[in-house]
Formats: C-alpha cells, sequence, structure tokens
C-alpha cells in the first residue's frame, strides 16, 4: 500500500524538477500571457463551457425520461 500511495509521488517530483531546470524560453508572437484579461477571460469560458457539458446530459435527457414514465404509467 505504501508502494501504491508514495511510488507515484517520486516520478511526479522528478518531473516537476526536469521541468524546473529547463531554461526560459522567450516570449513570441504566439505566447499567450497569464497575466491579461483575455487568458482570464479564455479561462472562465472554458470552465463555464466544462461544467455545461458535464450537468448538461442529465437536464437534456430529464424531460424525456419523465415523459416516458408518464407514458408507461397510463399503458400499464
Amino acid at each position: 500500500m505504501l508502494v501504491a500511495r508514495y511510488g507515484a509521488i517520486v516520478p511526479t517530483l522528478a518531473l516537476a524538477g526536469a521541468f524546473a531546470a529547463k531554461p526560459r524560453n522567450d516570449s513570441t508572437k504566439g505566447t499567450l500571457r497569464t497575466d491579461t484579461v483575455l487568458f482570464a477571460l479564455l479561462l472562465i469560458a472554458n470552465v463555464i463551457i466544462t461544467g455545461a457539458l458535464t450537468f448538461f446530459p442529465g437536464d437534456a435527457l430529464g424531460p424525456i425520461v419523465e415523459h416516458f414514465e408518464m407514458l408507461r404509467g397510463h399503458l400499464f
């Protein structure tokens, strides 16, 4: 159990150390900076869209299931 729990920590820390040791790249024309309003808006839109797509199937199928349950109640 200890190996399963703490075994994943060692490669994760090794990967983080490898990324931290890499030199920084210069900003180019295609770089999306993370300290701008555009980044914040894109992040918020992404969170809202992901959340909506998570709950949409249940919201969309709810009335359909209710309709079939109503029909089944009248038929049997």
